[in-house]
């Protein structure tokens, strides 16, 4: 009697360890794709294609198409040998006439699927979408991918990078909207970069050039080491950053006042020109461009610069709906650029010395 008592209790607590683990199932069970590609289907109104790498350092493609995301995602399930784990998915490839429709659908099933991780990049593909999805370089295509996008590995500051929750948060936000890198595949490479998507809201509504993209990523402080182009013969290399903003709001209506403080080393300088012509160069460039980019935004309503944010504690309840469609288009932005050139060893200014 006393050994059954004390089994009991023993037999319970083995019971309850392995409970938690009925639901396991072994890796080699699943398949774990690590980009989703999203287009318009010729059957239903979304195609879903998976890039699954597989043992062997190539890729697997699953493919479904229904009227709707989840959908076609059950439906590839179904006629699947293994089971589709999203957990691993790092990058989300759209077809630009989707995106020129709306995200809305797209970002919202991310975000509420439990298995898809909001660290996930966001990227759309202009050109033959399906060529881009199936295009495979080897040796490792599957990490290439998602390679191209992180800040540890291929990324530079001429691409954009937009993660999920960011582009959860700029669609619905009154005062910021975001930008995406578009892509085609490459002839050489895996993808050649083609500049960034603006998105207003939940749709692309115009196109940054490379050039423009720099300036974006410099706003956004994302711009370690960015190259500008001078001339044919010179060039430099951003190290450091300082934005700082000042907001008015008198009664015609909002000012933005944006003063950028950049330290940068010049990598090319052929001419032999003194640090500071480089310095008066590249200022007149980039406030010319930054300039230009502010007064294309407005034009599109797409804040992806974050004016708005500056304005947020001046704005009452209703004109912070009203920001996009009526005061960001009248804000006055004025951008003041300073450049320094840093010391470097590889060019060193002809100095003049007075006796």
């Amino acid at each position: 009697m006393k050994i059954a008592l004390f089994r009991l209790p023993l037999l319970l607590m083995i019971i309850i360890a392995l409970s938690g683990c009925w639901d396991i199932k072994d890796i080699n069970k699943r398949f774990l794709p690590v980009v989703m590609g999203i287009s318009a289907g010729q059957e239903g109104k979304y195609k879903i294609i998976f890039q699954v790498p597989n043992v062997k350092g190539g890729t697997q493609f699953l493919e479904g198409e229904s009227k709707s995301i989840s959908k076609a995602v059950d439906l590839i399930r179904t006629k699947s040998e293994k089971e589709i784990d999203l957990l691993h998915v790092r990058l989300f490839l759209i077809s630009q006439d989707l995106a020129q429709k709306s995200l809305e659908d797209i970002v919202d099933f991310a975000m509420r699927a439990n298995d898809i991780s909001i660290k996930s990049m966001v990227a759309i593909v202009s050109g033959d979408f399906e060529k881009t999805l199936f295009h495979q370089i080897q040796p490792t295509p599957e990490v290439s991918s998602y390679d191209y996008f992180s800040e540890e590995a291929g990324w530079t500051p001429n691409v954009t990078i937009n993660r999920l929750w960011e582009a959860f948060r700029s669609a619905h936000s009154y005062t910021e909207d975001f930008a995406v890198p578009i892509l085609e595949a490459g002839r050489r490479t895996l993808f050649e970069f083609k500049g960034s998507a603006v998105i207003s809201q939940d749709r692309m509504v115009g196109v940054l050039s490379r050039e423009e993209t720099l300036i974006n990523n410099i706003f956004q402080e994302k711009y370690s080491g960015g190259t500008i182009e001078l001339t044919k013969d010179a060039s430099v290399l951003i190290k450091k950053v300082n934005i700082r903003n000042k907001a008015r709001w008198p009664s015609s209506g909002p000012i933005l006042k944006s003063s950028i403080q950049m330290d940068v080393v010049i990598t090319e300088n052929h001419k032999e020109k003194s640090n500071e012509e480089v310095a008066k160069d590249l200022e007149s460039l980039l406030q010319a461009r930054a300039t230009a980019i502010s007064v294309k935004l407005r034009g599109l309503k797409a804040d992806i610069l974050g004016c708005g944010q500056n304005f947020r504690p001046r704005m009452s309840s209703q004109q912070l709906k009203d920001w996009k469609q009526i005061w960001y288009p009248k804000m006055r932005h004025e951008i003041v650029i300073r450049v320094n050139i840093r010391d470097n060893l590889d060019f060193k200014e002809n100095l003049k010395y007075t006796k």
